[in-house]
Parts: C-alpha cells; structure tokens; sequence
C-alpha cells in the first residue's frame, strides 16, 4: 500500500486539547470523520469532531484515575478525514487512514460521526483481534431500510470480517429480536446493563480484560450512547436505564490494554445539548489515552 495515500484524504483543523505534537515524536494520532448520511433519528453527529476539539482546549489534562499527565503524552492531530456522500467511499478513505497508522505502529484516535465508521477501522486491524464495543445498541442487524451497511448493521459486517466470536458489547439494552437471536447463536459476547449491575462493576471490569486477554490485538470502541441519557443527552437515538459516567469509564480503563491497536469515540451530536455530552466525549478519550500511555510505559 502506498503509506502517503492518506494524507490525501485528510485536511487540518485547530488540534485537538490545542496542541498538536509532531506526528513522528506521537504514538497516538487523532482524526475525525464528520460523517452522519445514515443516520435515521436525529442527525448531527456530524459536528462532532469540531465540538469535541473545542471541549478538549478547555478541560484539565490531569487523569486522577491512571495518574497520568497528559500535557506529556505526545498526541498528533491529523485532522479531519474528507467525507463523500457515499458511505462505502467515505469508509474506504478511512480504512486507508487507519491502515497507514497501524502499519506505522501508531494508536489511531479516531472521533466520529456515526458508528458505521468504525466499520472502516475494523478492516484494517490485523489478524486475531478483539473488539468490545459499548454501546446501547446491538447495530447487528443484516439488513437495515434496504442497506446492509449502516449504524444499524456496522457491526453485523464487523463480525463477518472479525468473527463473532471475537466480539464483545457492553452496556447493550436496545434491539431486535432476530439481532438477539444472532447474538445467541454466533458467540458475540453482550453484557446488559443488568448483567453489570448483578456481577458488580470490578467483575465485569475482569470480564473485559479477560475476554481481550484471548486475542493478540484488541480495539476499543465507544458510542457515547451507551451512558443513561441523563449523562449524555446529546445523542441520535437516546435509550433510558443506561451506564453513568463512572461506570463507562472504570470499564474504558479496563479495556485498554498494552495490545491496543485503536479506539474510537462516535456519536455524540453537540447541537442537541448544550455541551455536556462532548464534555464527557473527551473524558472518555482523556482517560483512554491515559490509561494506554500508563501500561505502555509499564515494565
């Protein structure tokens, strides 16, 4: 593959936190994709990456959690990906972005825009590779309005090209019936809300780590759905009775191991709140990037 292909498909926007390290001195690289042609609700995710850019230049750099400082961790911003009106060319543009930092050995950053993209990322992971997605939704049915690809049948194409069985989702509390009965008998993994709230949150938090224990590689992806409305308002397809902020985090902490090849945060649509959902946006991506640089310097 000719590396240089990607930069083609991207242009600059004002870095994110506000300052954008050189990108051979980063081991993490964020990009956005301001991509939401498939959404079937309310649009908007979209203005994501912006939002979350603005949010991340006005919040502390301190993680509690993995005491890590992040105004020390060298993060390069490569801007946004420039989208087309098709989903399966837009997917192809990202996919070479991804490809070209996990041959490179960076840790793609990758803010959406709706959860199909990460559709694109998942193509371009290497062999034996486990995904944990956390979600509210399933997003596994075959078929969605005519389109096998969408945000509502990303991973249904994910776990064609992964293997089910290669597929955790947590925080899981809205889909269909055939969606549930594909779960059952493919061997994707899914945790309810229910099922953390039963096992408790360290529990679980093993599980996870269990789970990516079994795989060479893993990724991390996080529909910001996944929190209980009350924490994130601003999203496309709100359900009730979900994790809260702690939660999704303590679990995010988990799930970041020393093989993580790349994470995403997608669909969070900043017009539809008035700023709080990408406040917790960037917490996510925060303490991910402070938790993998934390174990990467681990001995």
């Amino acid at each position: 593959m000719d590396l240089s292909r990607a930069k083609l498909y991207l242009s600059p926007r004002v870095p994110f936190t506000g300052i954008s390290s050189a990108y051979d001195e980063s081991h993490f690289v964020f990009f956005g994709v301001p991509y939401d042609k498939t959404s079937t609700y309310k649009a908007g995710s979209r203005f994501a990456p912006g939002s979350l850019r603005d949010v991340s230049a006005n919040m502390e750099l301190y993680s509690v959690r993995s005491g890590v400082d992040l105004e020390k961790v060298a993060v390069h911003d490569w801007g946004d990906v420039d989208i087309v009106e098709d989903l399966g060319q837009t997917l192809d543009r990202v996919k070479s972005v991804c490809s070209e930092l996990v041959e490179s050995k960076k840790v793609p950053i990758m803010v959406g825009g709706e959860h199909s993209i990460t559709k694109a990322a998942a193509d371009s992971l290497p062999p034996d590779t486990g995904l944990v997605s956390f979600d509210a939704h399933l997003d596994l049915r075959d078929e969605f309005l005519g389109e096998k690809l969408s945000h509502a049948t990303f991973m249904r194409r994910v776990s064609e090209q992964l293997g089910p069985d290669h597929i955790m989702e947590v925080g899981i509390r809205a889909f269909s019936k055939p969606e549930l009965d594909f779960t059952k008998k493919s061997g994707v993994t899914m945790i309810t809300p229910q099922d953390l709230r039963s096992a408790g949150i360290s529990k679980t938090a093993q599980g996870i780590r269990g789970f990516l224990s079994r795989f060479s590689h893993s990724y991390v992806t996080v529909d910001i759905d996944v929190l209980d409305p009350a924490f994130a308002p601003g999203v496309g397809n709100p359900e009730p009775d979900g994790l809260s902020t702690d939660e999704l985090l303590t679990l995010v902490d988990a799930a970041m191991e020393k093989n993580t090849v790349g994470f995403d945060l997608v669909e969070v649509s900043p017009q539809l709140d008035t700023g709080q959902t990408a406040a917790v946006g960037v917490k996510v991506i925060f303490e991910a990037v402070a938790a993998l640089s934390a174990r990467s310097h681990k001995t």
